[in-house]
Order: structure tokens, then C-alpha cells, then sequence
């Protein structure tokens, strides 16, 4: 995810959309400054006074309102830096406060889940940072023999277990933020789209966790044709018409600006 949409990117029914929007992007964006644990200075692993010392290598370059992706040595420790400081003004005291709190959130909740990034914390209002995942996308890996049916099942059992701690990710289609680490286990990249709960209407809940699911079972179904089971299919075929009702298309800020 890049840009990513708040709840744009849950392909259900219209009402479903204004719900989520406002219960989670205004009732979000405009408390910015709503309680949030932050470290310390003494207590963060490094500041943004290190990173000037010994600068982070660029992984990738931010387009508009994407942020820039870089890596970050601390000892034998490598980071990923989420930083939206580069972005325009604008956008680095909207998008960018707003996504590196979304994400932060959701990183913190799902720690002690295997293949979630550890100790994430806020390097600055406009930045994150976390431990770095070694491994290659599923987009990268999707044609090598050793992605496998069971691959996929070990993906769906993170899932489930983030589910569990009340969160939803809305963007696991994409074989991107899917990663393979070198023992070959799932991990999951780029909460932007995540989306807590808690206070959610119930009767949402299913729709939105099946979402998450069916973007297992569809890349299930492009790596391994033919291995996924009729239940499975089932729900991704379910979740495939709910979204042929939806008006608003992908990522109104990511397609149209390009994604990573």
C-alpha cells in the first residue's frame, strides 16, 4: 500500500463506506493530538539525530503523498523508516501525521503475532520506524516453486490471529505486502489501510474480516491455481460480487499517483 485510502479500500456496499469514514477518518484525523504513547528520547532505539550521523539507505522514493522508505543500521539491527517528511507541507500535516498514527496503532496491537514487525515506534510526527523483515514479496517470489499451498495456509493463520486482536489490514490482496522471509513463513507489510474494530458496528465486522481473507484466497488461487478448496472459494467468490457493487474503485490518492 502506498497512498492507501482509510476505509476506500473495504469493497462493500455505499452505507458501509460512509460508516467507516466517519467513524474512523474524521473521528481520527482531526484528533491527531488524541493520546498516544510516545518513547521518550532516551528510551527510542535511535533518533532523528542518528540518522543524521549515519544516514539510512532508500529503499524506495515517495510519489505526493506516499512516504519514503529507507533502511536504518543500529547495531546488528536493521529498521525500515516510514518517513512522510519529504511530502509537501500539506501532506506531511494530514496524510502523513495521520498514516504514521494509523499504522503505529496498528503494529503495536498485533505485537507477539509471528511475521509482524517488532517494536515499532515514532521516530517523529511524520515518521515510524520498526524492525526490518528480511525476505522477498510474494510478487517477487510468486513463480518459484517453493511457494506452496501451505505457505498460504500459514498466511491465513496470521490473519486470523490478527483478526483476533480486533484489527483488519483491507489490503492483502495485493502480493506486495506479502513477504516471504528465508525460513520460507508469511509476514505481513503496510498497515496504512488497517483498520481497528472497536468501533465498528458488529454487523460489519464479518464483512471486513472476510475481506482480509479473500485477498489470501486470491493470491492463493494466482500462485497455486487450482489447490484452493471449494470453501474457500466460496468466500472469495462471495467477496468478489459485494465488490462489483462498489462505486469507489482501488486507492483514490495510491493508483492515481502510482503504487510501490
Amino acid at each position: 500500500m502506498d497512498a492507501g485510502g482509510v476505509a476506500d479500500t473495504v469493497y462493500c456496499p455505499f452505507v458501509c463506506y460512509v460508516i467507516l469514514y466517519r467513524r474512523t477518518f474524521s473521528g481520527m484525523l482531526f484528533s491527531i493530538n488524541a493520546p498516544i504513547k510516545i518513547l521518550s528520547m532516551h528510551m527510542m532505539p535511535f533518533t532523528l539525530d542518528d540518522c543524521k550521523k549515519n544516514p539510512p539507505r532508500i529503499l524506495a522514493k515517495g510519489r505526493w503523498a506516499n512516504a519514503d522508505l529507507s533502511l536504518f543500521d543500529q547495531g546488528s539491527t536493521t529498521w525500515v523508516i516510514k518517513d512522510f517528511s519529504p511530502c509537501r507541507l500539506p501532506v506531511r500535516y494530514s496524510i502523513g501525521i495521520f498514516m504514521v498514527r494509523r499504522e503505529l496503532l496498528a503494529l503495536k496491537r498485533l505485537q507477539g503475532i509471528p511475521g509482524i514487525a517488532v517494536e515499532p515506534f515514532r521516530l517523529s510526527p511524520f515518521a515510524l520506524a520498526y524492525h526490518y523483515i528480511p525476505g522477498a514479496t510474494l510478487k517477487e517470489s510468486r513463480r518459484a516453486d517453493t511457494v506452496t499451498p501451505d505457505f498460504f495456509m500459514q498466511l491465513e493463520d496470521v490473519v486470523l490471529r490478527m483478526h483476533e486482536r480486533n484489527l483488519v489490514h483491507l489490503d492483502i490482496r495485493y502480493m506486495r505486502n506479502i513477504l516471504i522471509t528465508p525460513e520460507g513463513a508469511p509476514a505481513i507489510l503496510d498497515f496504512q489501510s488497517s483498520l481497528a474494530l472497536d468501533r465498528i458496528p458488529r454487523m460489519f465486522h464479518q464483512l471486513l474480516k472476510a475481506v482480509d481473507l479473500s485477498g489470501v484466497y486470491k493470491c492463493w488461487q494466482k500462485v497455486c491455481p487450482g489447490t484452493l478448496d471449494a470453501e474457500r472459494t466460496a468466500l472469495l467468490e462471495a467477496v468478489q460480487k459485494k465488490r462489483s457493487l462498489w462505486i469507489f474503485k482501488g486507492y483514490p490518492l495510491g493508483t492515481r499517483f502510482s503504487r510501490r
